[in-house]
């Protein structure tokens, strides 16, 4: 029996926002047009900025159009707007994540 629905390169199993990416790389951009939301350096879904979007991956602040992004394996990106929340040290992968 084959399962119903559809399983695109990029996808999620959980509500945790883990995200799998298929055997391709991609970025951040290309998973926002996955979902068909609106990602931009002042724009967040249906959210927008005059100070801008800010990114960090793995801690660390990025600069620069978040749809740029890479995804690689164990990334942890974090996009916020408003105030700043520190973003969390570690995020613990379940079992059997690349």
């Amino acid at each position: 029996m084959r399962p119903r629905g559809c399983v695109y390169p990029l996808h999620t199993t959980a509500p945790t926002g883990v995200v799998r990416v298929g055997a391709h790389t991609a970025t951040l951009g290309q998973l926002s047009r996955v979902w068909g939301q609106t990602l931009g350096p002042k724009r967040l879904l249906s959210f927008a900025t005059r100070s801008g979007v800010r990114t960090f991956v793995n801690g660390r602040e990025r600069r620069g159009d978040p749809r740029s992004i890479p995804l690689t394996p164990r990334a942890e990106i974090v996009l916020e707007i408003g105030g700043y929340v520190p973003p969390h040290v570690s995020y613990l992968f379940p079992k059997g994540t690349p």
